[in-house]
């Protein structure tokens, strides 16, 4: 999926993660549910915290 070679730049998992998260959420807001992306952006903030420790 990705070029290899000098100056290649591959997403982290955890970047790549961030983005979808952030997909996810504006998705939300989008189509007009803001309680739910207001719960997932908890959840995944709260799971970004149990992962870290």
């Amino acid at each position: 999926m990705y070029a290899k070679g000098k100056g290649a730049v591959v997403p982290s998992d955890s970047q790549a993660r961030e983005k979808l998260a952030l997909y996810v959420y504006e998705y939300l807001l989008h189509v007009g549910a803001q309680k739910s992306a207001q719960t997932f952006l908890s959840e995944v903030r709260l799971h970004s915290q149990v992962m870290q420790t």
